[in-house]
């Protein structure tokens, strides 16, 4: 029962609106899906995908590099002026007009249903990334790239001095207010970390299942791309901490 004053001047139809609208009907988001890709044949799949698992609703932006553009239903396309996995980001948030922003793989590796519970976990998080390495994930990662993501996520760990186990994952939802005044200068394929870094925001890592890609191939591998990402990532986090350290001296 209401309070009596509570419902003075009220009808009964009006009542019920009002008092729906106030503790049933919680607003909910605006969320926007980046999504790079370069010559990814599943990509159509992956849009449907979203579309019918996410709760929210959003916008999926297609951030595109590949030698033939894909004609896309339920979605916008752009296409890459730059180069790069985490340049394709920047380029897809500055069109972004979502309250939270998530970023996902194109080739079918990160689940949609798993973007739906890093976005229950924002509110009380500020940026949430899906994890191959906490305790509930699972991986179809090669034992090769298994060992590359292990051994990276402790270089980073080491070099940073941060406690997330994957800073390796390109699957991130985050506050859009994190960016705000954020200044990135991403190199090559990893741009969550330096977002994480750089930012300070209130993170945490949720559990995700990494699934195979679903066609095409990787863009890194233990090939000339992967050295050159290597060497990207090495690069990237010895500048993320001597910036933080010029700004202490």
């Amino acid at each position: 029962m209401l309070p009596r004053d509570y419902t003075k001047g009220f009808s009964s139809a009006r009542l019920l609106c009002h008092w729906m609208k106030k503790y049933l009907a919680a607003p909910t988001e605006f969320v926007s899906i980046i999504i790079p890709i370069k010559n990814e044949p599943a990509i159509q799949e992956l849009i449907y995908e979203i579309n019918n698992k996410i709760k929210q609703n959003h916008e999926i932006i297609i951030v595109d590099k590949s030698k033939v553009t894909p004609n896309l239903k339920d979605a916008r396309i752009i296409s890459q002026r730059s180069d790069g996995l985490g340049n394709a980001f920047v380029e897809g948030l500055s069109e972004a007009s979502g309250d939270v922003i998530a970023l996902m793989d194109g080739d079918g590796s990160h689940r949609p249903e798993d973007l739906n519970n890093l976005l229950g976990k924002i509110g009380e998080y500020e940026i949430v990334l899906g994890s191959k390495l906490v305790e509930g994930a699972l991986s179809h990662d090669t034992i090769g790239r298994k060992t590359v993501t292990h051994a990276f996520a402790l270089l980073t760990r080491l070099i940073l001095w941060i406690d997330i186990k994957d800073p390796m994952t390109g699957f991130m939802a985050a506050k859009r207010s994190v960016f705000k005044d954020l200044s990135l200068k991403p190199r090559g394929f990893k741009i969550v970390i330096e977002i994480v870094y750089k930012s300070q925001a209130k993170t945490t890592e949720v559990p995700i299942l990494f699934r195979e890609r679903q066609g095409g191939s990787s863009k890194a591998g233990f090939n000339a791309n992967g050295l050159k990402e290597g060497f990207f990532i090495i690069k990237l986090l010895i500048e993320l901490r001597l910036g933080r350290l010029k700004r202490h001296f």
